[in-house]
């Protein structure tokens, strides 16, 4: 049974903030919202009271599912928006430089790998066809590129997260497909304060 995790105001607060952002961030922040992250910190505090094979069955059962909260907090709340990534932080109690910081040390080192292997691999693909060598050159060349953008930005994010404990949004595929609708949402908005402000001027 799903219990109720946050205090009515503070919820209300979040949700307001959780409006400001694009569809799909909404959606993401709204499913993780439903997660009682705080009944299983009151699990792990019942288990503690516990001795011998009981307690032992509850921490087989325990550990997979905090893992899988904590991993996939750090992922999806980590590809954020830096400022989603403060509203999420609140919701998943961590906070957003820590966010940023994590997803840029342990996703942001398999998003690199996977560049320069998938470079690696279409720079061999080339050397065994003719016809196809320099498309598949180029496409080498092209996920080098990224690879190397995508480290430099997760390094950065690592370093600004410790030195002005900022986060920030990482750079990747799947970053700028959630985010896409955030950023089309605040560019309009943009936009229509701009008109506003001109349309004012203009008297």
């Amino acid at each position: 049974m799903k219990t109720k995790i946050l205090a009515d105001d503070e919820r209300l607060f979040i949700e307001n903030l959780i409006e400001r952002s694009g569809l799909i961030n909404r959606v993401i922040m709204r499913l993780y919202l439903g997660i009682d992250t705080r009944g299983l910190d009151r699990w792990q505090a019942y288990i503690c009271r516990l001795s011998g094979r009981k307690r032992m069955l509850n921490l087989i059962s325990y550990w997979p599912l905090r893992a899988m909260e904590r991993v996939s907090a750090v992922y999806f709340g980590g590809s954020l928006t830096s400022s989603e990534q403060h509203t999420f932080g609140r919701i998943a109690g961590i906070k957003a430089h820590k966010l940023s910081r994590y997803n840029a040390a342990f996703f942001g080192s398999i998003a690199g790998v996977l560049f320069f292997s998938s470079g690696d691999f279409t720079l061999w693909l080339s050397t065994m066809t003719n016809v196809l060598d320099a498309p598949l050159s180029m496409t080498s060349l092209l996920l080098y590129s990224m690879g190397v953008v995508s480290v430099g930005v997760d390094c950065w994010r690592l370093i600004d997260s410790f030195a002005r404990r900022r986060a920030h949004m990482p750079f990747g595929f799947f970053p700028f497909v959630i985010n896409s609708t955030t950023l089309i949402k605040q560019w309009v908005e943009n936009i229509q304060s701009r008109r506003k402000t001109f349309g004012w001027l203009s008297w």
